[in-house]
């Protein structure tokens, strides 16, 4: 059937409905006519947000038609009392959401209240927990949050049987401070099936905040306890049981005890993240005050120390985190190790060293390390300044004891002050690599430059370095390599399939001319901005963060996952690639295509013209899913299928940019 009018107006129709919150109708016009379906999607999209219950009663709630026929809700809802700036407001509408649309939003799967205070007169506690355990929720956001006391939060967190992952920043408490009889009434509550949970008391500040505070001593309070009758396994005494990742925004400790108390209470940990500065107010740490009943958790081995930590932790506080490691022997069971370095992959000032110190003392059990230098900070008497500081004098960071490292990943910005020796500080990593058991070598050389004549000068500077690295990957020592992945790419920039075009492809192409003896070997995979074109295959462990080889096969088309968020129930939902790790997007289809590129008249064998391509109009972004390159005849046709995957190195930073980890 021809629609009557064109897609703009149906689009200001579709609009028009969306705003008078006739999604229901919206649903049924993109069930039954196929070209209605992405102007539909677009209108009903994947996250709603209400800022009072007149906008929540403006949902039309339609209680007729068949299963097909309603929507069944965005993916995510967002519940404010108002801007960042405002002070926390009272949250009504959330009765109001909750009561409304309990059992009509079965897609629901995130729910954040942010800038909201939670009164007792404004919402039956009761009430509003019965309908909201309807919604499917396994993701829960609380930001800067006001509530009566702890035993709120425990109630609310409570409520959501299929709760997965917790964020809680600047979660604040009326109540303070907790008592004997709080603890008991916690105890009672459910146990939690936590996967995942993430705390930050929202600022910086020398001093801890109270109901961070508060938080952290009631769930050691309750895990450390010991009960009359033992419990069959140790992690049936804790309620956070089930959690195995935490993450750390911006906190501040009492003391390094406490940190570890924390740890303690979290049996199940597997993964530790620091995202932001982290501070002990009392310095120095002592074994003995280290919970004998349950103990630090046996399963952490994976510590990602972000840039944030790195750039605005004290470096007492940096060397007591690490002095804690050291001394509880956790660093013996540490299988990945990310930390973030002065530039150019030295060890330049106290957080560097500190940081050195904790991989020595890994070496024994480190399998993954990954250093990460692309920051333009500069750390200098506690004042971070985006100046590139002359690090030259230091040394380099030295992995020459990690004589068990199977994966090996790489940073490295490219900047003016570095471009004469882009690939030296890489180099002289490698060199050190005394491991027989190596078996993936990642680096990215970060920039912060837009496409352009400037950015074409330093890809060649790079370039004329990557012979070095070719020659250093030949050595004796990798010749257990399985796969080896270049990549070049514009900081905060990730993977974004509908933005490839054919000069990044020209530019990998590019790269890997100047990698002869890599690419003779068939473990070469050469990235540009987010996009590996590739003959090799890496999995990544969700749990590990780890790349695992998969051969030199090309990747399956069935290997994509393709998501369609937002638009019913039944829709299939936006997950995580179970391959790659990395972001699926909307519709985002692969299929195979051969097509000729040819040179724009250069008459030199200069390697920079083959930035300078001409690729045919049938070759569209993101339409290409194989790979087998040859090496070009001068001024000749090259013939090439191109294999586009996500790269393995932005996996595990990909799991936290999708919902539902961080919604933002």
């Amino acid at each position: 059937m021809v629609k009557p009018f064109p897609n703009e107006i149906w689009l200001d129709i579709f609009k028009g409905l969306a705003k008078e919150g006739e999604y229901d109708a919206l649903e049924r016009c993109r069930v039954v006519c196929r070209e209605f379906q992405p102007m539909a999607r677009e209108c009903l999209g994947t996250c709603i947000t209400f800022k009072n219950a007149e906008e929540v009663e403006q949902i039309k709630v339609d209680a007729s038609g068949g299963r097909l026929r309603r929507w069944g809700g965005p993916q995510g809802v967002i519940i404010t009392g108002g801007n960042s700036e405002d002070a926390c407001r009272p949250i009504p509408h959330l009765a109001t959401f909750a009561s409304r649309l309990a059992g009509r939003w079965p897609g629901v799967e995130w729910l954040k209240i942010t800038n909201a205070e939670w009164r007792a007169r404004d919402l039956d506690l009761d009430a509003v927990l019965r309908d909201l355990a309807v919604f499917s929720i396994t993701y829960l956001d609380l930001r800067e949050v006001s509530l009566p006391s702890i035993l709120t939060l425990g109630r609310i967190v409570c409520a959501f049987p299929r709760l997965k992952q917790l964020v809680l920043r600047d979660v604040q408490f009326i109540q303070n401070p907790f008592d004997a009889n709080i603890i008991s009434r916690v105890r009672l509550l459910p146990h939690l099936q936590l996967e995942r949970l993430w705390l930050d008391h929202g600022h910086n500040g020398a001093e801890p905040r109270p109901s961070f505070v508060e938080l952290v001593d009631v769930m050691t309070a309750i895990s450390n306890r010991r009960c009359p009758v033992a419990p069959l396994s140790l992690a049936q005494a804790s309620p956070w049981s089930a959690v195995r990742r935490l993450a750390l925004g911006k906190v501040t400790f009492p003391s390094v005890t406490t940190f570890a108390r924390l740890l303690c209470a979290l049996p199940a940990l597997g993964t530790l993240e620091l995202w932001g500065p982290c501070a002990f107010v009392k310095h120095g740490f002592d074994l003995r005050s280290v919970p004998v009943h349950p103990g630090l958790p046996f399963q952490l081995a994976n510590v990602q120390l972000i840039e944030d930590f790195s750039i605005g932790s004290d470096p007492c506080s940096v060397a007591d985190l690490v002095e804690f490691f050291i001394a509880t022997g956790v660093s013996e069971n540490l299988r990945h190790i990310k930390a973030c370095l002065s530039p150019i992959l030295r060890v330049a000032d106290e957080v560097d060293v500190a940081l050195s110190r904790l991989v020595r003392h890994s070496a024994p059990s480190l399998r993954h390390l990954s250093l990460d230098s692309s920051l333009p900070y500069s750390r200098s008497n506690d004042k971070y300044e985006l100046v590139h500081a002359d690090h030259s004098a230091a040394p380099y960071f030295d992995i020459s004891e990690n004589a068990c490292l199977e994966y090996l990943d790489l940073t490295i910005e490219i900047a003016r002050e570095n471009l004469s020796h882009l690939c030296a500080p890489v180099v002289e990593i490698l060199s050190q690599v005394t491991s027989t058991h190596i078996s993936v070598i990642q680096v990215y050389f970060s920039h912060d430059y837009q496409p352009g004549a400037e950015l074409d000068v330093y890809l060649g500077k790079l370039m004329d370095g990557l012979p070095q690295l070719d020659a250093v990957l030949a050595g004796l020592i990798f010749n257990g390599l399985n796969n080896v992945v270049i990549s070049v790419g514009k900081q905060g920039v990730w993977y974004e399939r509908d933005e490839w075009d054919a000069r990044d492809e020209a530019s990998a192409y590019g790269l890997r001319l100047c990698l002869p003896r890599l690419d003779a070997r068939g473990i070469l995979g050469v990235g540009f901005n987010g996009i590996l074109f590739s003959r090799i295959g890496l999995d990544c462990d969700e749990d590990t963060s780890e790349s695992r080889h998969r051969g030199t096969e090309r990747v399956a088309v069935q290997d994509t996952v393709v998501a369609n968020a937002g638009t019913s129930a039944e829709d299939d939902r936006r997950t995580n690639n179970a391959t790659t790790g990395a972001v699926p997007h909307e519709a985002a289809t692969r299929r195979s295509r051969t097509f000729l590129v040819e040179y724009n008249g250069c008459t030199s064998t200069c390697r920079m013209c083959v930035r300078r391509w001409k690729c045919p109009s049938d070759a569209t972004a993101g339409s290409v899913t194989s790979v087998d390159i040859s090496a070009p005849d001068d001024h000749a046709k090259l013939q090439m299928e191109m294999e586009i995957k996500p790269l393995a190195w932005v996996s595990y930073v990909a799991e936290y940019e999708t919902v539902p980890w961080d919604p933002g």
